[in-house]
Order: structure tokens, then sequence, then C-alpha cells
């Protein structure tokens, strides 16, 4: 009896820890699945259309093909943003907790099928955007072949019908049954798994080898490696431009000659290779968890998985990686895509109530210059601080210069 009641207190003080942890485990997953999951799902589907809408705006003036690659890589994510809160947040925010009962289970199958889609859908297509970049810095003339905007475009279509097909059997695997009781006076509908599911060849085929092969581990390991490599090919092309300009040959007029049009259109797509580095970079940071985890599932056992609290956290997290990246993709492309700004300017002033706020935010502009405005007599770095571009800058000094020539002449004639 005294070993019972000193173990008692210690016995308590655990449970108490584990109920606590418990509950923070299940707050943290409602957190994750409900509010912050609907934030970025709804700010992600704004920007992606924004995004969308503006790559369609620069492809009727003729633009790269790598355009192709992103228009369909954000409506895939895009679709998986909205499955994603179908699946999750919704459920959370409406009922608190994920529902297996009810009307909403008849929704899904689909949600269920189209959410493996989507992200079976932008895994292959980062990884042909991967592939592409890759052929393009480290091999062009490979690219030159296969690089033209018809064959991208025909590539994007046969990618995605693949991705569509290969997610097929999800469909199967799970169906709403009827569960009534005693007197079968009333009914209740409920998900459960097929038959299909529990098949152990099926298993073992589909999501253990195919799975792993086709969309966790197998394309994230060469993601990585291929990443790596266009990461050291940017670092050797940084220092290459770098040693054909040194900082204090502003004077040599074989600098000169090297800042022209074609050195500046190499730095446009040095940084829109940047750009798409950073892409994919983040992209496999936010796949690289449900790799672990899919791994993780298939050594420990799915029932065993599924019975952990803090495995359920962890499939959480990652599906709230997933949507974070999948909303996020417009601020890279803002960040460092000059052209994407330019347009992304023309877009809002071309709604009414963005007008309105550039029109505000110019007539600041405007204010500030005026009081603060350059003589006629500036220099040219000065007129390079108030924003006139580069060849109206030059447009004015060979005027001055024509001027001052002109004076000189007449005072010599005189």
């Amino acid at each position: 009896m005294a070993d019972a009641t000193t173990a008692s207190p210690s016995t308590t003080f655990i449970a108490f820890i584990f109920d606590w942890a418990l509950y923070f485990i299940q707050m943290l997953s409602h957190l994750l699945n409900g509010y912050f999951t609907a934030f970025f799902v709804f700010t992600g589907i704004i920007l992606n259309l924004l995004s969308v809408s503006i790559f369609l705006r620069k492809e009727r003036a003729g633009t790269p093909a790598i355009q192709y690659y992103l228009v369909t890589l954000t409506l895939w994510q895009t679709a998986l943003l909205a499955n994603a809160f179908l699946l999750y947040s919704f459920p959370n925010l409406w009922w608190g907790h994920l529902v297996s009962q009810g009307t909403y289970v008849y929704l899904y199958p689909y949600v269920y099928t189209f959410a493996n889609t989507t992200h079976t859908g932008s895994v292959w297509i980062v990884l042909t955007l991967t592939i592409d970049r890759y052929l393009a810095l480290c091999q062009p003339l490979k690219h030159r072949a296969i690089g033209k905007k018809r064959r991208v475009r025909r590539l994007m279509i046969v990618v995605s019908a693949m991705a569509v097909m290969f997610s097929i059997p999800r469909f199967f695997e799970v169906h709403v049954i009827l569960i009534c009781d005693e007197d079968q006076l009333s009914c209740v509908a409920t998900i459960d798994r097929t038959e299909l599911f529990d098949n152990r060849l099926y298993w073992t085929i589909y999501h253990v080898i195919l799975a792993m092969v086709f969309v966790t581990l197998l394309p994230c390991l060469i993601l990585f490696a291929l990443t790596l490599r266009i990461t050291i090919a940017l670092r050797s092309a940084i220092a290459k431009r770098k040693s054909l300009c040194a900082p204090n040959s502003d004077i040599d007029t074989r600098c000169k000659s090297i800042k022209s049009s074609r050195y500046n259109s190499s730095r446009k797509d040095h940084k829109s290779n940047i750009m798409l580095v950073l892409v994919i970079a983040k992209f496999l940071v936010s796949d690289i968890l449900p790799t672990v985890i899919d791994v993780l599932e298939h050594v420990v056992g799915q029932s065993a998985f599924m019975r952990s609290p803090l495995a359920s956290l962890f499939v959480d997290i990652s599906n709230f990686l997933i949507v974070l990246n999948c909303s996020s993709n417009f601020w890279v492309f803002f960040v460092w895509g000059k052209r994407f700004r330019r347009s992304c300017r023309k877009c809002i002033k071309s709604t009414l109530i963005g007008a309105c706020i550039y029109d505000m935010a110019q007539w600041n502009n405007d204010s500030e210059v005026s009081l603060c405005a350059p003589s006629s007599f500036t220099t040219g770095n000065a007129t390079k601080v108030y924003g006139s571009t580069e060849r109206s800058f030059r447009y004015k000094r060979n005027m001055e210069l024509i001027v001052s020539r002109t004076d000189e002449t007449s005072v010599s004639r005189t």
C-alpha cells in the first residue's frame, strides 16, 4: 500500500503532462488546419489569379517559353489551395474538427482525389521546370532544341494529363456508406475505406513503390541535385561577369561596350534564373517534410502511424507548409521580376480602386519632388536620383554638350 501511495503523485503528474501535451497538439492542429490555412488559402488564390492574369497579358506581347511553366504551376497550386480549404480548413472552422460523418463527407472522395492530383501535378511541373533550367544553364545547345514555346506548351498538357491519370486510383480508395440504427429509421453518411485501400498488393505497388518513385522520394532527390547544380552554375556566371568588368574600370572603353543592351539582357536573364531557382528551392523545402513523413509511415506501419498524435501534428505541419508554398510564389515574382512588377502596376491601375490609390501615391510623390526638384543645371547623378531614365539622361547630356560647343564656337568667332 505504501508503494501505491508514493507512486500515485508521480503517475498523476505524468498523466497531467500527457493530457496537456495532447491538448496543445490538438489546439495547434486546429489553428494550422483552420485559421492559418484559411488565411493563406484566400490570399494565395487571389495573388495566384493575379499572377496568371499578368502572365497571360505578357504573353500577348510575345514572352519566353518559361512562362508556360509558371502559368501551369500557378494553376495547379491554386487548385491545391482550394482542395486544402475544402478538405482541412472548412471542417475545422465550421465544426471545430475534421468530420467523418454527415452530408459533407459526400465531397471527400472527389476532394481527396483532386488534392492528390494537384500535388502530383505541382511536383511534376516543378521537376520539368528544374530540368529546363538545368539544360538552359548547363547544356544550352540541347535547351535550344527542346525549349521552344510550342514544345513547352505540349509538354505542360502532357504532364498535366499524366498527373490526372496517375491519381485516378485514389478515387476508388474511399467511399461513402450509410450507417443506420437498429430500426432503420435514421441513417448517417460516413466516409470509409474500400477494399482496394486495404489490399496489401495494391498498397505496396501504388502507395510505396510508385508514389516514392514518381511523387515523393525520387523527385525530391532529383530536385535537390539539380538545384544544387543550377546554383553552382549561377555562382560561376556571377564570377565570370564580375571578371569581365572590374569595379574601378568605368573609364575603360571596353567596359562601356560591355554595358550595352546585350549585357543588360544577360543581367535580366540572370535575375529571372535566380527567381526560378528560388521558386524551386521553396518548393523543395516545403516538400521535404511530407516526403520524410511518407517514408516513416511506410517504415512504422499505417495503423501505428495514424494512432500517434505527434505523427498527426507532423502531417498537419507538412500540409500547412505545402499551402504556404503554394500561396507565396507571387512575392518571389514581385521581388525578383522587374517586368512582373511593371505589369502588376499596370494591372492594378486598370481597376478603379487601384487607379485611385496609385494617383494618391503619385500625388504625394509629385508634391515631394516639386519641393526638391533639381534645376536645369543639375548634374547627371542628381537627375538619376529623381527617376529619369538612362535614355533621357543621355539625351540631356548630349544637348548640354552641343550647347556648350556652340557657345565656344561663337566665342572663338567673335
